[in-house]
């Protein structure tokens, strides 16, 4: 009896474990709850502020790269004063994010790229290993995003949204929800658990079974 103890308390352990990794990484104010704290914003012809639990970056007039920039582990200035230091399952980048073509901009040819969303990791420590994860055209529908970042773990990083003004002929808009640093899911955890518990009721109910036959019988 004290080994099925011992097992359904390891079983619960592996479980508990695999649900909770430790030393997770995390995102200051990722939903956006009342403000921009936690953030640092850069405008260059655009402008970044606050709305309805949003962050909500926007394009300017004419063309600018980096028209407005969103950025958290750093100031935007590359001092790296507070990094995110990436945990052994700090495995995925996750945000949402919503596009909206704003009114024509007369001062835009409307001959070039559309205007996008950069979604950038920069290293604190090496900058050989900064990253551009992604390059959303400002007309996609998508409105959730994962990345993996599993060849960053252990890195101290910042992350930023950057929002460029292409010559399209518009002004773009995007607001920023939930972002986030999550785990792999791992959905087999509990199923381990369940099964070992059943597992270990099956011998419960043979043994007694078992007691039970013999205690007729003499």
């Amino acid at each position: 009896m004290h080994k099925k103890y011992l097992l359904l308390s390891s079983l619960m352990s592996a479980s508990f474990a695999l649900s909770n990794p430790a030393s997770a990484a995390s995102i200051i104010n990722g939903n956006f709850a009342t403000d921009l704290s936690g953030w640092s914003t850069v405008t260059n012809g655009g402008s970044a502020q606050w709305d309805a639990g949003k962050a909500v970056l926007s394009t300017g007039s004419d063309v600018a790269a980096q028209s407005s920039v969103l950025v958290q582990g750093d100031d935007g200035l590359f001092s790296f004063s507070s990094p995110i230091t990436l945990g052994a399952k700090d495995n995925l980048f996750k945000f949402d994010a919503v596009f909206s073509v704003l009114a024509t901009d007369a001062l835009e040819s409307g001959g070039g790229f559309a205007d996008n969303l950069q979604v950038w990791l920069y290293d604190s420590m090496d900058s050989s290993l900064d990253t551009r994860i992604a390059t959303i055209d400002a007309a996609t529908f998508n409105s959730s995003f994962s990345f993996d970042l599993s060849s960053f773990i252990g890195r101290s990083v910042a992350f930023s949204f950057e929002l460029n003004d292409e010559n399209d002929g518009f002004n773009s808009q995007v607001a920023l929800n939930n972002v986030r640093i999550e785990p792999v899911p791992v959905p087999g955890a509990w199923w381990m658990f369940v099964t070992g518990l059943f597992g270990l009721s099956g011998n419960w109910l043979r043994n007694n079974l078992k007691n039970s036959i013999l205690k007729t019988l003499n």
